[in-house]
């Protein structure tokens, strides 16, 4: 009876050494997907983050943190601007009854772009605390 189980045993373990041969073979060619390799760039950039802010690089870390959150929201106003612009110049030249309070709201906007891009250095001092994140 031992020697039955013996043999099934190696059986199983000479089958599951096959599998992981064919395994290990497989995985010396594949080839990463583009979404994958986005994953795992992610991921590299997150625990490179955490080793960061780990080592005493929390105000490095944070001032990246800063610059990305200003650069996405300059981003977000030229678009949106653009789309303005593109809106009122087509209600213009479609006679439309409301062009000029478009052009009112766009300029609204150009303003308050304007002002963010003048007061953002003061908004980051007063978000940041005593003298910001720098």
């Amino acid at each position: 009876m031992l020697t039955e189980i013996y043999n099934r045993m190696a059986g199983q373990v000479a089958q599951t050494s096959d599998t992981l041969q064919n395994l290990i073979s497989k995985g010396s060619h594949y080839q990463a997907s583009p979404w994958e390799k986005r994953l795992m760039a992610t991921a590299m950039s997150l625990a490179y983050m955490q080793q960061a802010m780990a080592q005493g690089g929390t105000a490095a870390a944070l001032e990246g943190v800063q610059e990305t959150i200003i650069t996405i929201v300059q981003v977000v106003f030229s678009i949106i601007l653009v789309i303005g612009l593109i809106r009122v110049v087509m209600k213009f030249i479609n006679g439309a009854p409301d062009a000029l309070s478009s052009l009112g709201w766009l300029v609204g906007g150009v303003i308050l772009w304007f002002g963010f891009q003048f007061f953002k250095d003061d908004l980051v001092g007063t978000v940041g605390g005593e003298g910001g994140v720098r």
